[in-house]
């Protein structure tokens, strides 16, 4: 509902006063990710626990991996709020190549694995 009231007065103001309307637009959206933030820490927390069950490693590149599309995507639709679509295609661009780059490791033991199984096997 904040976001839905944020976009209305934005939409009122854009073809008086179009610079109080991008204010408008980014205090809500400033308003709503810190609403958010008691999630964001719920789900961290519940995937540090499951990282101690086992998957350690590989929880902390899903939990780094999340927060990095949560940031370039907000980041990408602030942008687009400021009528930069140019720079908003950047945020996401680099938002993909970090989340590449986080999984490189795991693609890489995964790789190392499928030759080992594939060494035990006599074809």
């Amino acid at each position: 509902m904040l976001c839905v009231a944020g976009a209305v007065m934005a939409a009122s103001l854009k073809g008086t006063k179009p610079e109080m309307a991008l204010a408008v637009a980014l205090a809500t959206g400033a308003a709503a990710a810190g609403m958010m933030l008691p999630g964001i820490r719920e789900t961290a927390e519940a995937v540090q626990s499951l990282s101690k069950g086992g998957g350690g490693e590989s929880a902390k590149v899903m939990l780094k991996a999340a927060g990095v599309s949560l940031l370039s995507e907000y980041s990408a639709q602030l942008c687009r709020d400021a009528g930069e679509s140019s720079l908003a295609g950047r945020a996401e661009m680099a938002g993909r190549v970090a989340v590449a780059a986080l999984a490189v490791p795991m693609v890489g033991r995964l790789v190392e694995g499928i030759k080992g199984l594939l060494s035990l096997c006599s074809f």
